[in-house]
């Protein structure tokens, strides 16, 4: 196929919810920082061409520690990241070579456990639809509250899903939508939301429950009851 798989990575979280003074992309599980396990998974999947990490300045040399250590020959660069997530990403995306017709994915850092399977379902959708996210129809009851935590009525859950990562979109698009985002003044809460805004429809498929992202500790010990069985 004439196209290029290239995975961005940002890994500039502070971890000021988490807690601690270790960034979270650096605590361990099982022997291993979780940003070890996330740059593997995608490392070791053949389609995939290329890798980028977006991370503070202060975090290269450790970064580049992790790269050499684990043999991570996909990693060509790590650039620096900026203060909003949207920044890191776009950062990165500047700093790769990529044709036209190349796909992107964009990963949290923090989500260690994306398998193998959900990466090759979304490359694929990708070459398919242009705009691709992973996301899990919501089975809760939502309610949505004033400002002071009141119920004012309840959310139709029909169609709702909470969304994960990796998110793929065409090169083409995705730059195009970040430039014009910067142009507007528009901060999008993922990749999605700005390619949505300029008009791309973005295809939902299936996550996966164990993808979790680590925000705070309680999704760390999530994490570790699933990496107690198979994964």
């Amino acid at each position: 196929m004439n196209r290029a798989v290239k995975v961005i990575i940002p890994a500039s979280g502070s971890g000021v919810r988490f807690g601690g003074k270790t960034p979270k992309q650096f605590l361990k599980l099982n022997g291993k920082e979780i940003l070890t396990h996330t740059v593997k998974k995608f490392h070791d999947v053949k389609a995939i061409d290329e890798i980028i990490i977006a991370a503070a300045p202060e975090n290269f040399i450790r970064i580049c520690s992790i790269i050499r250590k684990n043999n991570f020959t996909k990693v060509k660069k790590v650039v620096e990241g900026g203060k909003r997530r949207q920044d890191s990403v776009y950062n990165a995306l500047i700093n790769l070579d990529c044709g036209k017709k190349d796909i992107i994915l964009i990963h949290d850092a923090v989500r260690p456990l994306v398998s193998v399977k959900l990466i090759r379902e979304v490359i694929n959708a990708a070459d398919k639809f242009g705009c691709v996210i992973p996301g899990i129809a919501v089975s809760d009851t939502l309610k949505r509250t004033d400002k002071n935590f009141f119920v004012k009525d309840t959310v139709d859950r029909n169609g709702v899903v909470t969304v994960q990562t990796p998110q793929a979109f065409g090169f083409e698009i995705l730059q195009k939508c970040f430039l014009r985002s910067y142009k507007d003044g528009f901060t999008g809460t993922d990749e999605s939301s700005i390619v949505e805004k300029y008009g791309y429809k973005v295809k939902v498929i299936p996550g996966d429950k164990r993808n979790v992202k680590i925000t705070e500790k309680k999704d760390m010990e999530e994490v570790k009851r699933y990496m107690g069985g198979e994964w």
